[in-house]
């Protein structure tokens, strides 16, 4: 057992102390507080530690909200009240933007208007019949009745899941506006589903090992007035609170008759949005499925101004004979590769809007772009509350 004095916190929501001069993380400990640890993982430069015992705590400590807070892998902040969870993220983008010299004046919070039971997604593991999430930095499974963060028709769909029997596997469960739920499961054993087994879900579709063997294998959402077909293995954002407010900014910064390029543009949400004030939208994505959606989202919402483009980005856009006023990104967490970024310089566009879940790869790709272009505003969305991940929506223009 060793007792140390928590200094600071880490970019993913643990305390920060020291053992013998090696730096320690340690999952909920606050700066300020004494804690008696347990070391879990040593290695030559840093060391994971667990907290056994609090003997200093911080007056401003709040009780987490959900029983699995200390062994669970997912929520890092719920040892705080809202409002810090809020001013940690943004300490954090200002410090990862710093590091990487970038000019920045001020940076904009945008708050989730419901922190809790906001997740229309949740992907589970199944292990020996029990249903949850891997301890943080292990593969031993921690067993959950319900998700304090999920949509309450996800932790409704949850509990009886288990009416399934599945031993081994995976299980993803998504919602919709109208809580409606698509059940995405995978598993080598043979699964008898009974649409009995879920009297209080309503079931839409359920899908087991890509193969649809209830009903239909997608759901429709409805957001700021539009409707978005949404297949099981597309992407679609998991917070439908802060992601009305995306739209909206995304809306606001796009102009009358310019010609916008949407990269990774999913089910062709965000193209979508700067449609309605955009001469033409060409939305670029690789999932058939998602582009599939795309098509079909185009019709539902009566765009005529859309080109969904199925294809590698950057194979792709050589063909399309156009000169984009905006362009619009939205990539994984580990953000543009060179030649996106190539790209991107050699565009002539004159305003990007990238959107990011990860604010390290975020400055890395910023400190390239702004060789040519310059930050014009900069959003902290609340997407994943109580955790420390962040969404950041930033606006460029030409230098």
């Amino acid at each position: 057992m060793n007792e140390i004095k928590i200094e600071k916190m880490d970019h993913q929501g643990r305390g920060i102390g020291y053992i013998n001069g090696k730096v320690t993380f340690i999952k909920n400990a606050l700066p300020g507080e004494i804690v008696l640890c347990k070391i879990k993982k040593e290695t030559k430069k840093y060391n994971i530690a667990e907290v056994i015992e609090h003997k200093k705590k911080l007056e401003s400590r709040v009780e987490p909200f959900c029983p699995y807070f200390s062994i669970c892998g997912g929520c890092d902040l719920e040892h705080l009240t809202y409002l810090e969870t809020l001013n940690y993220k943004k300490e954090k983008v200002e410090n990862i933007l710093n590091k990487e010299k970038i000019e920045f004046s001020n940076l904009e919070v945008v708050e989730n208007s419901n922190p809790k039971n906001y997740r229309n997604k949740l992907s589970l593991k199944i292990e020996n019949n029990k249903i949850g999430f891997y301890e943080e930095s292990s593969h031993t499974l921690i067993g959950i009745e319900e998700c304090p963060l999920a949509k309450e028709s996800i932790n409704t769909c949850l509990k009886e899941l288990k009416n399934l029997t599945i031993k081994n596997g995976s299980v993803t469960i998504r919602s919709n506006y109208n809580d409606e739920i698509l059940l995405i499961l995978k598993t080598k054993q043979e699964v008898n589903f009974k649409r009995e087994a879920f009297q209080k879900s309503k079931l839409v579709g359920v899908v087991l090992n890509d193969k649809t063997i209830y009903r239909e294998n997608f759901f429709y959402e409805r957001m700021n007035g539009y409707l978005f077909k949404v297949s099981y293995d597309a992407f679609f954002q998991v917070n439908p609170y802060i992601t009305t407010k995306m739209f909206q900014l995304v809306r606001e910064n796009i102009q009358k008759s310019e010609i916008v390029l949407d990269l990774y543009s999913g089910v062709g949400t965000l193209g979508i949005i700067a449609s309605t004030n955009a001469n033409k939208v060409y939305s670029v994505e690789i999932v058939r499925n998602a582009i599939l959606d795309n098509v079909e989202n185009k019709k539902l919402n009566k765009r005529e101004n859309i080109f969904p483009i199925l294809g590698d980005a950057y194979k792709t856009i050589p063909k399309i004979k156009e000169t984009f006023d905006t362009i619009i990104i939205d990539p994984p967490r580990s953000g543009l590769a060179k030649s996106s970024c190539e790209f991107m310089l050699e565009s002539n566009a004159k305003k990007i809007i990238y959107i990011s879940c990860n604010p390290l790869t975020l400055a890395r790709d910023l400190k390239k772009l702004m060789t040519i272009y310059k930050i014009k505003k900069f959003y902290i969305l609340d997407m994943f509350s109580y955790t420390h991940h962040v969404e950041c929506v930033c606006v460029m223009t030409r230098r």
